[in-house]
Parts: C-alpha cells; structure tokens; sequence
C-alpha cells in the first residue's frame, strides 16, 4: 500500500454550495444545520489530530460551531467558508494548548468510527498508521500543520494559504516536499 493511499484527501467541497449555505444560513439560523453536517466530521478528525483526546476534541468541535454560528453575521466570503471555519478551529486548538500541556500533539485520527476489515488487515493497517504518524511526529509543528490541513482537514491548497497566510503555490509546494519526504522515510524504513 503506498504512503498516499493511507492519507488521501477528499474532493473540497463546492464553494458556490457553501455561499449558498451561508447566505441561507444568514436568514435563517436553522439552516446553519446544513453547513455543520457538511463540516463537523472533518473538523472533528482535524481537531482530534491535534488534541489527541477524544473528549477534548468533541468539546473544542462543539465550541467552534458556536463560534461559527455566533459569528455568521460577520463572514463576509473574502474567503472561502471552510478556510475561516478552519481558522477558527486552528485558534480554538491554539488556545487549547495556551490553557493546558498537550497529551500527545498527534495521534493517528482513525478512531471515527466505520467498516472493520479482518483482525489481520486492521492490526497491519494500525501498524502502518502509527508508523506513518511516527514519521509525522519528527517534523516541526508548522509542517504538521500543513499536513493535519490538507489530510485531517481536507482543505484545498488555497484554503490552507488563507488559514496560515501564505500564497496556494507556497502551500502546494510544500505539502508535496513533505510528502516526498515522508515517502522517502517512509521506503527507508521499509514500512
């Protein structure tokens, strides 16, 4: 199995959907609902690969939402709605760690529930997982976070310059090295 099938992100949703949403939302409060099914499962596994504990990470997902909810009025689609749900989550997680030392600063985010192979599929794929987030762990913390963006998150490489404030070419340029770089590790270590 090659490195990029273990952490392949999903396809952003539309942009045009979400300003709908929000437009929608702005109206309404109720139809905020929408917006939440359609970002609470990313934001939840982005938040847990930062915070590692599952209670802390539903707290800090349900804090973000009402931040998000509160501050609807405010949004002004200079952006897309992901990148500044996702700023808020990366400041909620900021301010997480200001208050309390972290348990463990990345964890493999596989505890969201879903289909179970056999035992023996499921004990390699644990394997390769911690090996992959072993790998993680060795990079400095902006690198990590480029990487729980794009594949906890699943953001678009624009997304991630706004939530970071770097252009989506430096993004995107940097996220590939990483990854080559982890590739390499990764065959180096015959994981």
């Amino acid at each position: 199995m090659e490195l990029a099938e273990i952490a392949r992100p999903a396809k952003a949703k539309s942009d045009q959907d979400d300003a709908a949403l929000v437009r929608a939302a702005k109206r309404d409060r109720s139809a905020f609902a929408a917006l939440y099914r359609r970002y609470v499962d990313r934001i939840y596994r982005y938040v847990y690969s930062r915070v590692g504990r599952k209670a802390d990470a539903e707290d800090l997902t349900s804090r973000i939402f009402t931040e998000a909810l509160e501050g609807l009025e405010n949004y002004h689609e200079q952006g897309t709605f992901s990148a500044w749900l996702f700023t808020i989550a990366h400041r909620r997680v900021v301010d997480h760690y200001r208050r309390r030392r972290p348990t463990q600063p990345l964890d493999a985010a596989s505890e969201i529930e879903g289909d179970r192979p056999n035992p023996l599929a499921l004990v390699v794929h644990e394997e390769r997982l911690e090996h992959l987030a072993t790998l993680v762990k060795g990079l400095d913390e902006e690198k990590q976070e480029l990487l729980r963006l794009r594949f906890a998150g699943e953001l678009t490489y624009r997304e991630i310059g706004e939530v970071v404030g770097r252009s989506e070419g430096a993004v995107k340029m940097a996220v590939h090295r990483l990854l080559r770089r982890l590739e390499e590790a990764w065959g180096g270590d015959d994981g």
